[in-house]
Order: structure tokens, then sequence, then C-alpha cells
């Protein structure tokens, strides 16, 4: 039970104490646990850094913090929106024939046969944070990237549609 591993590695760190470790795990029992993590930093139990670390010790994979990382729009928009966020995945890098991910739950198989479904790279995962995983899909699917670039073709063109790049205003 990923409850369970979780407060274990808490302990270990020393982030909380085998008490407080046994009422989280009985207080999430047969509970959803995809917000956990949300509950214990919004209610300042622990912090993002000690989430990560957490989640590394849990999943054995190293942790990423995708807050204020800029991601690639083309390699996000290789995946369908939905997908990703019912994943909770995010693309971060291609390098050769290996992209690199953020997964909430890296042990989820399905999710990322799924993912591999949309690429032919071998896949390398790191554990990262649901909700700032969700945060920063949607922060790219939000942006209007269509208008954005329409925006900056026309921002030399004046009122009579010409492009006014090359006219020089004298005083």
């Amino acid at each position: 039970m990923f409850v369970s591993r979780l407060a274990d590695q808490l302990v270990k760190q020393g982030a909380m104490g085998e008490a407080e470790a046994a009422s989280l795990v009985n207080e999430f029992k047969g509970r959803a646990t995809a917000r956990i993590d949300d509950i214990l930093i919004d209610e300042g139990i622990i912090d993002r850094e000690t989430m990560l670390k957490a989640l590394q010790g849990v999943f054995g994979l190293p942790p990423f913090d995708v807050r204020g990382h800029f991601f690639n729009h083309q390699l996000l928009l290789l995946f369908p929106k939905d997908f990703l966020l019912n994943k909770g995945i995010i693309p971060l890098d291609v390098d050769e024939d290996m992209i690199t991910v953020v997964m909430s739950n890296p042990e989820d198989e399905q999710g990322l046969e799924e993912f591999g479904n949309y690429v032919a790279y071998t896949v390398n995962v790191y554990a990262g944070i649901q909700r700032d995983i969700v945060d920063a899909i949607e922060e790219y699917y939000d942006e209007d990237i269509v208008t954005y670039e329409t925006h900056e073709q026309t921002e030399d063109i004046d009122e009579t549609g010409q492009e006014d790049s090359d006219i020089i205003d004298l005083p």
C-alpha cells in the first residue's frame, strides 16, 4: 500500500514520528490516496523537498521538482492533455533515443505502456508530486499558442496591413 510505504519513508527521514505515521496510514485506509501529497504539504506536515525525497525512497527513482521548469511545448503537444492529466505524467526531455518523464505514480505500468504508444523512445522515469505535474500540464495546454504565434507574427503590421518593420519614423 502506497500510504504505508510513504509513511515508512517519512519516518526514516525523521520527518514524522512512528505514531504520526500509523495515524496517517489508518486515516487513509480504504480511501483514494492520489492526493495524500497535497494533504501533507497543504497541512504543513512536510514540505515539497521532503515529499520528493520520500517519493524517491518509495519508488527507488530520482525525484524531480517540476515547479518552475520550462517544458518544451512541442514535446508536450505529442500527447493528449487528458492522457497526461489522468496518468500524472509529463515529458521532460528527449535525448537521442530516450525520453525522460516525471510521473506521480511511476508504478503505473498501464500508464507507461500507454505512454509508449505515443512515442518510440525508451522511457526514463523520475518521481514527482501529482499536483505540481497537473499544474504544469494545465499551464502549457491552457496557453493559447496559436494566438501567441499570430500576435508575434502581426506585431510589425500597421493599420493598413503593411509590414512596418522597415519603416523609419522621422521626428
